[in-house]
């Protein structure tokens, strides 16, 4: 336990402020590195290879987080002033929601804005308050581009797993990429050797996963291509961590091949598939 009393392990003269969440040695503001869950001391990010942050260098507000959620939330207004939710009745959920056969009559923005609708105010409250907590904790600890990628990469690989197995459903919400997210943080983790920590977010991947086989009207490939895309561009910003600007034209890379994937399959794969 970390007391007023408690000083640094590395500097004698420095008030703790935490303990290292991997070794538990308590540590000052001058030594504390953060990590994508908590934070470490200098010795134990030198041997797990993470990339050190200094405290100066953290993000202390998730403007990429409150951003997105603020577009989801104006989004779901506008569905609501011009004609709501329903694609019978919702001019804007009618024009944007993910359908196979118009995507692939060439209406591909469908891909990208059916991510930012939502069905009802239950639907988009729930994908609000998890993308609150995974945005903002993976922006806090790895910055908001790389989060971005893995939102990226969770909202096109939603898109493409709903165009190859469920392409004639309508789909909508933003689950698939905040699925994403929690599954990039996990397969940033466990890539880096954290298994422990990357366990954390097990519970919920699988619980979304189980939605939709025990709930009707949830898009079980929607969050199967989200976890899967969100994990594909968590592991290679893990592999890659050591080599910052490589790391991040290689997860640019995956998401564009998501983005592509969601484009092939719409053209071709999905109808044949679904037929």
């Amino acid at each position: 336990m970390i007391t007023e009393s408690t000083v640094c392990y590395r500097h004698s003269g420095n008030s703790a402020a935490v303990g290292c969440q991997r070794c538990d040695r308590p540590i000052c503001t001058d030594c504390m590195r953060s990590a994508s869950v908590g934070f470490h001391c200098p010795e134990c990010v030198k041997s797990s290879g993470q990339k050190v942050y200094r405290p100066q260098d953290l993000v202390t507000e998730p403007r990429l987080t409150y951003a997105i959620i603020a577009i989801n939330v104006l989004v779901f207004f506008a569905q609501m002033a011009t004609g709501g939710t329903s694609t019978r009745s919702g001019s804007l959920t009618r024009d944007g929601v993910l359908f196979g056969p118009l995507v692939e009559d060439g209406e591909l923005w469908r891909i990208v804005t059916s991510g930012f609708l939502h069905g009802s105010i239950f639907h988009i409250g729930f994908n609000m308050y998890l993308l609150y907590i995974f945005g903002s904790m993976m922006e806090r600890g790895i910055g908001p581009v790389r989060t971005g990628l893995i939102y990226a990469g969770g909202l096109f690989g939603g898109a493409a797993g709903v165009l190859l197995f469920n392409f004639g459903a309508p789909t909508l919400g933003a689950s698939g990429a905040v699925l994403g997210l929690a599954a990039g943080a996990g397969a940033l983790l466990a890539t880096q050797g954290r298994i422990e920590e990357a366990k954390r977010f097990a519970p919920v991947v699988g619980i979304n996963v189980a939605l939709p086989l025990l709930l009707p009207g949830i898009s079980l490939w929607g969050h199967v291509g989200g976890i899967v895309g969100g994990a594909a561009v968590g592991v290679v910003l893990a592999l890659l961590v050591k080599q910052e600007q490589a790391s991040k034209a290689a997860a640019f890379g995956v998401v564009l091949a998501l983005a592509a994937l969601s484009f092939v399959a719409a053209m071709t794969l999905g109808p044949s598939i679904s037929g």
